[in-house]
């Protein structure tokens, strides 16, 4: 196939691209080499590329500055992706495109999957959400993909917060707040497969066990023997400007019938994290 990855500089974007099949043609952007918020930029880019399939792995991930940055905030992560998804409609190609489990409020007490509304607390939220809107609208050829707490893309909270303990300092954990705590190498690994089923739509792909940063901390520390001690914080204490959802896990009604492998449970994902950020010391 040939692909066109934007945000290639990204965390995911840089998982996918390390372990991406080489009979693949793939033209990777980063951000400086293709602002997906510059529409023309992207029209003048993408239809000559005559892809197969355009994955979208670019968004403006800072949740808080999204409140203070709105007008970015709307350009980069809901016209931008509108954008991509018109350009491989314009070339006949499939579109993939990342989104987030903040675009849920949180106030369900089990874990969200993709028959449940979105209703976002947040600018950075909203947008995302817009984003997928504009996706669908634009083609119905599209795959979005919701994901959360991702780690081990080398600027998540995880991966600095393992540093501080490997150098037996401190590190905060919120102990209030749940997600599906999800390695950038397993998702990344199931992209293709998903691509690869032509069975377009909305699907969740998230690690399988539900838990706070703060116990995800404590296991790491065990698990690496850290010296570093764990602290427990609390969301309310740390002054956010962003409204974030309290409970944020992800499952899947539809993945499990798609033939995609599962992913592995959190402690094998934490044990490939550790390894790797080990590798790269």
């Amino acid at each position: 196939m040939k692909l066109v990855v934007t945000g290639a500089g990204g965390g995911l974007g840089r998982a996918f691209l390390e372990q991406a099949p080489a009979h693949h043609d793939i033209h990777a952007f980063t951000r400086a080499e293709l602002d997906i918020g510059d529409h023309d930029a992207v029209m003048g880019t993408i239809p000559l590329l005559r892809p197969d399939a355009v994955l979208n792995f670019a968004a403006f991930t800072g949740v808080d500055a999204c409140e203070s940055e709105p007008a970015r905030a709307t350009r980069d992560n809901a016209l931008g992706p509108h954008s991509l998804a018109l350009a491989a409609r314009s070339c006949g190609a499939s579109i993939l495109h990342v989104s987030t489990d903040y675009v849920f409020d949180g106030k369900k007490s089990a874990p969200y999957d993709e028959l449940d509304p979105p209703a976002p607390l947040s600018v950075y939220g909203r947008a995302k959400l817009a984003g997928e809107v504009m996706v669908r609208a634009a083609t119905p050829e599209h795959f979005i993909v919701r994901t959360g707490y991702v780690f081990g893309g080398g600027l998540d909270f995880l991966t600095g917060a393992v540093a501080k303990l490997r150098a037996g300092e401190a590190a905060g954990g919120l102990q209030d707040r749940t997600g599906s705590p999800t390695f950038v190498g397993h998702l990344a690994a199931r992209i293709l497969p998903l691509l690869m089923t032509g069975r377009y739509g909305t699907y969740h792909l998230a690690g399988p066990e539900t838990t706070t940063w703060y116990d995800v901390l404590r296991e790491l520390k065990g698990l690496g023997n850290l010296p570093g001690t764990v602290e427990p914080q609390k969301a309310v204490y740390l002054g956010l400007p962003a409204p974030r959802p309290l409970h944020s896990g992800l499952t899947s009604a539809l993945v499990p019938h798609l033939g995609i492998e599962p992913f592995p449970a959190l402690e094998t994902a934490l044990m490939e994290f550790l390894a790797g950020t080990l590798a790269r010391k």
